[in-house]
């Protein structure tokens, strides 16, 4: 679920958690394999990454904390070897994962969740947490 630096073509201002919902479509398994491949050549460590095995649709994943939002040549300037080359990227911090994803719709960009959903999503990060 987590990716350190999130590619965006459009900037935002928001700092703190944001949950994270994830796509309506199946990803196609070429991509997939390309996505594991690029993350597998970036790895300058011994430790294995573990990939997920299935990728939930339309449902809400989990959190991290959005730390900053830069445009490119900040980007680069700040990650010289960083791994995206959008316009903006997110900095994501502290991910925090749902043991129970949410089912959900979600909407483009960052939009404000139904008070139900929010409540729901906080009580099953309690739970992990405990």
């Amino acid at each position: 679920m987590y990716f350190r630096h999130e590619g965006r073509s459009w900037y935002t201002s928001h700092r703190g958690r944001l949950w994270i919902h994830s796509a309506a479509k199946e990803p196609e398994q070429e991509t997939i394999l390309s996505m594991e491949q690029f993350y597998k050549s970036r790895n300058d460590s011994d430790h294995k990454i573990d990939f997920p095995t299935e990728y939930p649709t339309s449902a809400l994943l989990g959190c991290v904390e959005l730390v900053d939002c830069l445009d490119r040549n900040s980007y680069l300037e700040q990650f010289p070897d960083g791994e995206s080359d959008c316009d903006f990227v997110f900095i994501c911090e502290n991910p925090q994962e749902l043991f129970f994803k949410l089912p959900m719709r979600g909407q483009n960009k960052i939009y404000k969740m139904e008070k139900h959903a929010h409540q729901a999503a906080k009580k099953i990060l309690l739970r992990r947490l405990q």
